[in-house]
């Protein structure tokens, strides 16, 4: 059942990203070219999938912080990811479905990276975790440094996640590219 749900959520999470407008994508700067900014596509990939949640029975937050979270926080430390699909206010068996971390293709694929999957790596280990982890990476990669994200999230990737999913989101109204782990 979970499967299947999380598949439904997968779709609803790429036709989020294939309507996010390019304002949201690029962010206008006054005098300058667009640039990148992670918390503003997060806060409008928020707002596409919330529109769309309800075909599912889950809901989404954005930068949950996990500090004083009576299980989470002793287990994985204050974490902050940008984005959940659960149930809020419990920690049942199927009431987490998605953690979801964002990051501009000009940030840090680095650091950044082992960050986001040490996040990614707890919250679906933990007992009653969640189901599947997805990080997004939007704006243009070059094949170079695609090759050196995927090789930074197989090296940092916990042998016990099971579900782990890359979306690259090179352009505005494209598809993103779907990476399973």
């Amino acid at each position: 059942m979970k499967k299947e749900i999380f598949s439904q959520f997968l779709q609803i999470l790429v036709d989020s990203i294939m309507n996010l407008e390019e304002q949201y994508f690029n962010f206008p700067i006054a005098e300058s070219n667009p640039i990148k900014r992670e918390r503003i596509y997060c806060n409008e990939l928020y707002h596409l999938i919330r529109n769309r949640i309800h075909q599912i029975p889950y809901s989404i937050n954005s930068e949950p912080n996990k500090k004083r979270h009576p299980i989470i926080e002793k287990i994985c430390g204050p974490v902050d990811p940008d984005l959940v699909i659960h149930r809020p206010g419990s920690m049942d068996k199927n009431d987490n479905l998605a953690v979801i971390e964002i990051k501009s293709s000009a940030g840090d694929l680095t650091n950044g990276i082992k960050k986001d999957m040490q996040t990614i790596n707890c919250m679906t280990t933990i007992e009653n975790g969640y189901y599947g982890g997805i990080l997004i990476v939007f704006g243009n990669i070059s094949d170079l440094r695609k090759k050196n994200l995927i090789e930074r999230i197989e090296v940092n990737k916990s042998s016990e996640t099971e579900r782990l999913i890359l979306l690259i989101h090179n352009q505005v109204g494209c598809e993103p590219e779907i990476i399973e782990f």
